[in-house]
C-alpha cells in the first residue's frame, strides 16, 4: 500500500471514528432526556434507540446495556467536578479538604435530583460486575486521594491507615446517597448529613484544634441528624402498624 493510499485509509478510520462518537453523543442525550422527561429509568433500550434517532442494534453495538449508558452518564457527571483540578487546588489544611471533596460531590447529586435520584435508584440495585467495580474503584480514588495527606502528616492514630480511612468514608457516603435516592433524605439534609458523618469520622484522628472545631460542627447539625432518625423511626411505626391493620 502506497502512502497516498494509507493516508485515504486513516482518513476513511477518522470519518468512522467521528461518526460513531457522534452516535453516541446522541445516545448519551437521548437517554439523559428520557430520564429527565419519565423521572426513571423504566425505558427499554428500544426506546432509547428510537430517542437517539439510531436502530436498537446500532446502539447496543456502540454502547452496550442499559447500565453501561447510566454508568457513562454519572462519570460523566462527576466528571465536571474536575477531580484532579480540585484536589491539586484544595485547601491546604488536610482535614478541612475532606469536607471540601465530600461536600463537591454532594452538591453535584443535590443539585440535581431529577436526573440524579433515578439514575442512582437503579444503579444502586443491579449487579453489575464490570461497570459498578470500576465506579466503585474511581470513588475509592477519589477519599484515598483526598485523605492521603493526613496520612502524610502523621495525623492517623490508633492504627488506622488512608486506605481505611478512605474505605470507611466511601461506604458511609454511599449510604447517605441511598437515603437521599429514595427521598429520605433532601438536597440540603444530604449536604448536612454528609458534614456531619465526615466530622465524625475524623473527629478521633484529630488534634485539639481541630478537635474544637469539629465538635462544633457536631453540635450545630446534631439537632437536625436526631429529627432525621425520630422521622425515619415514626415511618417505619406507621407502616408495621398499617400492615398489622
Amino acid at each position: 500500500m502506497s502512502r497516498s493510499e494509507r493516508d485515504k485509509a486513516a482518513r476513511r478510520q477518522q470519518g468512522f471514528e467521528k461518526a460513531k462518537d457522534k452516535r453516541r453523543a446522541a445516545i448519551l442525550l437521548a437517554c439523559e432526556r428520557l430520564i429527565r422527561q419519565t423521572a426513571s429509568t423504566d425505558f427499554s433500550m428500544k426506546e432509547l434507540a428510537t430517542a437517539a434517532g439510531i436502530s436498537t442494534y446500532t446502539t447496543y453495538n456502540l454502547i452496550g446495556s442499559k447500565a453501561t449508558v447510566f454508568y457513562v452518564l454519572l462519570n460523566r457527571g462527576i466528571d465536571q467536578i474536575g477531580v484532579e483540578r480540585m484536589l491539586a487546588g484544595m485547601n491546604p489544611d488536610p482535614f478541612q479538604r475532606v469536607f471540601d471533596a465530600g461536600l463537591a460531590v454532594a452538591n453535584v447529586f443535590a443539585s440535581d435530583p431529577e436526573f440524579y435520584r433515578p439514575l442512582m435508584r437503579f444503579l444502586l440495585g443491579v449487579l453489575d460486575p464490570v461497570n459498578r467495580p470500576d465506579y466503585m474503584s474511581r470513588a475509592f480514588d477519589y477519599w484515598h486521594q483526598t485523605v492521603k495527606p493526613i496520612e502524610e502528616e502523621g495525623l492517623l492514630r490508633h492504627g488506622m491507615t488512608a486506605i481505611s480511612l478512605a474505605r470507611n468514608l466511601q461506604v458511609f457516603f454511599t449510604g447517605a446517597i441511598d437515603y437521599w435516592v429514595h427521598g429520605e433524605l433532601s438536597g440540603e439534609e444530604l449536604i448536612e448529613q454528609v458534614r456531619y458523618g465526615i466530622a465524625v469520622h475524623l473527629l478521633a484522628l484529630s488534634h485539639e484544634e481541630w478537635a474544637v472545631r469539629l465538635e462544633s460542627i457536631i453540635q450545630d447539625i446534631g439537632g437536625v441528624i436526631d429529627d432525621l432518625s425520630i422521622r425515619q423511626l415514626q415511618k417505619g411505626r406507621q407502616l408495621i402498624e398499617a400492615c398489622i391493620i
